[in-house]
């Protein structure tokens, strides 16, 4: 008996605590900073009004409704249910089941005096409800101090400042949940929100998080500017050159601008670095603005309004000229001038996570980079199978190097889709280098060979069956409509047919799925997942999960930018030399690189370039290492052999870019008004008043007109056997009249005349020789 009257008891404690901990939940979840104050006043006035009921109700009971009696009555219960229904928000009142006027009568009593019963219910309800705002406003009252607290520390890492429409808001939310999931350093979020009561702000830090009307959120946020202030003050005083191994030299103080953590003089802790990043959810695409330290720090009050203003922040910034973004005046490092900018579909981010795991991490992988690419897409829906294509065809180059003369291997991409006229003419119009039909310019400029060849169809089965294959080739079958539960079934019909056509072939089947997370999964011909006989079964990609989609080291780029800066430091500095694949090795190196990533020279093309070559930058170092073990025994001299790989690498690296730049709008500049053209631009500066003595004044003139970004147009975009004729083109330009005299006046003449596009591909072996 003993034993079941404490299991009784606990079970008794846990069940009040259950509910009182609900009921605190729920509060906590559902108020604010105007709703908490009203939802008090209302339980104060309905404790009072309930306890003043039920003392009348027994009064007149007692008295038998006699008159003064009850005046009386009225005003002594008038002043006690005010007095109740203050200690009901300390719990002083207590819990009962039955009131005592109940006795022992229970059931009994209930059944006799069902409005008196009604009203002890309500009360006791209200108390629960009075005890639990107490709760819930000492909590909030805790975790807002102890947000505070950590602001006011510098208990964060970055500074994420989230707008989002309400249609995005779960995405949102999805994405601020996994970013402050990043552990001691996660970053301090705060959701710019416009919700019935007016603009708020939902500040969390440190695991804590805290809402707080705009007026309000000003406080947290001079906390936030006060540690950019110190951090860039600290930063500054602090930073020295970090130690690097001899063989590699270190980076020097004036270069060592940004990393993310600065070295401490004496080996100390080191000075992490914080940038704020605005970042705007809206109209399905994720527009990121990114402002490093130095510029943060110099926010004012105006710039953080302006920063909590609306969606509209980040993207009017994209739609300011880049030269205004990447080149500010040292007066307007605010929000006119940020260090990185850009903008992607939802749609966009699943394809680029598609593309990642397609290409070969550690080892050969699938092939993708290294044999030719034919890719069968599948779907109606436009945008979906369009984004598809440009990410395969920009990753899809190969070159069979097996041959006496190099041959590049044109991916093919084959569409099957009821809307292919439409994503043909969408293709048409926008990437018109991919679809190039003749070999040269009228002014004699070459055209390049267009980076893919299509086919489209209106029926899938007939793809399948007329497609030319080759069971050598990296084969994709992409399905992009959302499986419904017939997708596994159609693999089947698809596999049969393949294998029949071209035995020995090995399809890669990728399944768009928006509620799974993405995966390789091995599927039988029944459309069931297993692991044994793996070597019978489907190999398919599962892509789309939109969880993983959205992961903050991805929409950040955090996973991505650090081989890109690594990538652009070594173009950028030719005496640096960091390891492309280890992290540890690169090290001394990321403040140099940092530095570089964050110039105002670097613009928004550089970095989406230096973006792209990082991710397929694997599969030419995988192409270097099979080409060398190919060459090994033959009777090469180590320099001749040297030479003909790095040209080798050279041609693939020139096919990616073609493809990219193919692939992001551009098409050829014509050679014949270069001179023209670049001898306007020259006199225009030199009416601005443009010191035309500094070199690098007159080379970025030069650079605008050899890549067009207004016109989208680009002098290099020829095959690789054309690039000498663009090289003696742009030799030329020395003699050009208003040329000639400003770049000898510069010192640049040399630079001109010694032009070789072709040893800027080649430049790409450097980098895969650690």
């Amino acid at each position: 008996m003993g034993i079941w009257y404490v299991a009784e008891t606990a079970l008794g404690v846990l069940a009040a605590l259950a509910v009182v901990g609900m009921v605190i939940f729920v509060l906590h979840d559902r108020l604010d900073q105007g709703r908490r104050p009203r939802v008090a006043v209302a339980t104060f006035a309905a404790v009072a009004l309930l306890s003043f009921c039920q003392s009348m109700l027994l009064e007149v009971d007692t008295t038998a409704g006699a008159f003064p009696n009850l005046t009386a009555a009225a005003a002594t219960a008038a002043l006690s249910s005010l007095g109740t229904a203050g200690a009901a928000f300390l719990g002083g009142n207590g819990f009962s089941l039955l009131p005592e006027a109940a006795g022992s009568g229970g059931l009994a009593w209930i059944a006799a005096n069902p409005l008196a019963f009604g009203l002890h219910a309500l009360f006791e309800l209200a108390n629960l409800l009075a005890l639990a705002l107490t709760a819930e406003f000492v909590l909030s009252l805790f975790t807002g101090f102890s947000t505070h607290l950590s602001l006011r520390q510098g208990h964060f890492g970055d500074v994420l400042v989230v707008r989002t429409t309400d249609a995005m808001r779960p995405l949102a939310d999805r994405f601020i949940e996994e970013a402050c999931a990043e552990g001691p350093r996660a970053p301090a979020v705060i959701l710019a929100e416009q919700g019935a009561e007016g603009a708020g702000c939902r500040i969390m830090a440190a695991g804590h998080a805290e809402e707080l009307p705009a007026h309000l959120a000003q406080r947290e946020l001079a906390c936030i500017t006060r540690q950019l202030h110190r951090n860039a003050r600290d930063a500054e005083a602090e930073r020295m050159p970090a130690s690097a191994p001899s063989a590699a030299p270190a980076p020097d103080a004036s270069s060592a601008g940004g990393a993310d953590v600065l070295a401490h003089r004496g080996g100390r802790a080191r000075t992490p670095r914080r940038s704020v990043y605005l970042i705007v959810f809206r109209n399905g695409r994720i527009s990121v603005a990114v402002f490093h330290p130095d510029r943060a720090a110099s926010w004012s009050s105006r710039d953080w309004e302006r920063a909590l203003d609306g969606p509209a922040t980040a993207h009017a910034a994209a739609d300011l000229p880049e030269a205004s973004r990447t080149a500010p005046r040292p007066s307007e490092l605010s929000l006119t001038a940020p260090s990185d900018l850009y903008s992607y579909s939802i749609e966009e981010i699943k394809v680029r996570q598609l593309v990642r795991q397609l290409l070969p991490a550690n080892g050969a992988g699938i092939g993708l980079g290294l044999r030719p690419l034919h890719a069968m897409v599948l779907g109606d829906d436009v945008e979906r199978v369009v984004l598809a294509i440009v990410y395969l065809i920009r990753n899809g180059q190969a070159l069979d190097a097996t041959g006496p003369k190099p041959q590049p291997c044109i991916p093919r991409i084959a569409v099957a889709s009821a809307q292919a006229a439409r994503i043909e003419h969408r293709l048409r119009s926008a990437y018109p280098a991919l679809f190039y039909d003749s070999h040269e310019l009228p002014d004699g400029t070459p055209l390049p060979t267009p980076p893919a060849r299509f086919a489209f169809y209106t029926s899938k089965l007939d793809m399948m069956e007329h497609e030319p294959l080759n069971a050598a080739d990296v084969t994709f079958v992409i399905n992009t409509r959302p499986d419904t539960g017939r997708a596994p079934s159609q693999r089947e019909v698809w596999h049969r047919i393949l294998e029949r056509r071209a035995p020995g072939i090995v399809p890669i089947y990728v399944q768009y799925d928006d509620a799974e997370a993405p995966d390789w999964v091995r599927e039988n011909s029944f459309g069931g997942r297993e692991e044994a006989h793996a070597d019978d079964l489907k190999r398919v990609l599962l892509y789309g999960g939109t969880a993983d989609s959205l992961q903050s080291a991805l929409v950040l780029h955090r996973a991505i930018d650090r081989r890109a800066m690594m990538v652009n430091l070594r173009y950028a500095d030719r005496s640096c030399h960091p390891s492309l694949f280890n992290d540890a090795a690169n090290e001394p190196f990321l403040a140099r690189a940092l530095a570089a990533w964050e110039s105002c020279s670097l613009s928004l093309y550089d970095h989406e370039s230096s973006r792209a070559t990082a991710d397929f930058i694997v599969a030419e170092r995988l192409f270097w290492e099979q080409c060398a073990t190919a060459m090994q025994g033959q009777e090469e001299s180590k320099v001749e052999a040297r030479g003909h790989l790095r040209d080798l690498v050279g041609q693939l690296e020139h096919l990616r870019w073609n493809a990219y730049m193919a692939t992001s709008g551009y098409v050829t500049r014509p050679w014949g008004m270069l001179g023209e053209d670049i001898a306007a631009r020259l006199r225009e500066l030199a009416e601005r008043g443009e010191n035309l003595d500094n070199p690098q004044v007159v080379k970025a003139a030069v650079k605008g007109e050899l890549r067009d970004s207004r016109l989208k147009r680009h002098t290099a975009l020829v095959d690789w056997a054309d690039l000498p004729r663009a090289d003696r083109a742009i030799a030329a330009l020395a003699d050009y009249p208003g040329i000639r005299e400003t770049a000898e006046q510069a010192g640049c003449l040399s630079w001109l005349r010694n032009w070789d596009y072709r040893e800027s591909d080649r430049g790409i072996a450097e980098q895969l020789e650690e």
